[in-house]
């Protein structure tokens, strides 16, 4: 499932789909079918200016990010950081750390443990939580305070390896800091799982700003924003779906004593 997953993420909420798009217009014009291959056209055309264009991206993004606003004070004993993607060689993504500031800010005001999550879904080689924990460590975050979940490869995987930790060292009150656009996702499986997490939204794509004269002129950032909030739709709509056998597969391992993700060893942890 998680491969399927990811498969039809690259594949179809990406560029990718703009080939398959001009695969339909071709198969039309081979067909002879003028209509629908004109009709293809013209809804690629707009469906690319729409998702390349500011207006267009703010309109999939935007209630996304305000749906969940910053508490004005936060009442917790632990963060939850939920990985933003690596690199082969280990650096993280610029998700990963805007997300990793905006819990280290959140720490100097509050010094909780902080569950820094992610594995190697796509066997780098390298794990996604040990990058981050050693980006905290430079920040000047104890190591007795960093709490490594390294084995999830997803977001409902990071939730419940690090719901194990707040229950291991009975932390009760956890904020959950996310890129805003994928803090709804996020909070509806936290909320699935049972946990409360107070919302931390950070790594913002609309910015407020009232348009400008070039905004009618498409442009890559909001391509690409716009797929990413395709895909957190796409997300919600799935897990909406199918929460309820999600939740029964999870309780069915319970009561069988397996895991629901995979096993966390005694050596997922630093320091905490």
């Amino acid at each position: 499932m998680f491969i399927l997953g990811k498969i039809f993420t690259w594949s179809l909420l990406s560029p990718g789909l703009f080939l398959l798009l001009l695969f339909l217009v071709f198969a039309a014009a081979l067909s002879n079918k003028r209509r629908a291959c004109i009709f293809l056209l013209i809804f690629s055309c707009a469906a690319v200016y729409f998702l390349s264009v500011k207006p267009g991206r703010d309109k999939i993004v935007a209630p996304l990010e305000t749906k969940y606003p910053r508490a004005p004070q936060l009442k917790i004993d632990a963060l939850i950081v939920l990985g933003g993607g690596v690199s082969p060689q280990g650096e993280p993504g610029d998700s990963s750390l805007q997300r990793l500031y905006a819990a280290y800010k959140i720490y100097q005001k509050k010094p909780v443990p902080i569950i820094v999550c992610g594995g190697d879904p796509l066997g780098y080689g390298v794990r996604e939580s040990a990058v981050l924990a050693a980006v905290l460590e430079s920040w000047g975050v104890p190591k007795n305070k960093i709490i490594q979940e390294k084995q999830s490869r997803n977001t409902q995987e990071n939730l419940e390896n690090a719901q194990k930790y707040l229950q291991k060292y009975k932390l009760q009150k956890p904020g959950l800091v996310t890129s805003a656009m994928h803090l709804p996702r996020a909070m509806l499986i936290a909320e699935s799982l049972g946990l409360k997490p107070q919302p931390w939204p950070c790594d913002f794509s609309c910015d407020g700003l009232l348009y400008q004269w070039h905004d009618i002129f498409p442009n890559t950032d909001c391509l690409r924003d716009s797929f990413a909030g395709l895909k957190e739709y796409t997300g919600i709509f799935y897990y909406v779906l199918f929460r309820n056998r999600f939740i029964s597969i999870r309780s069915l391992r319970q009561a069988q004593g397996k895991p629901s993700t995979p096993s966390i060893g005694s050596g997922n942890t630093t320091g905490h």
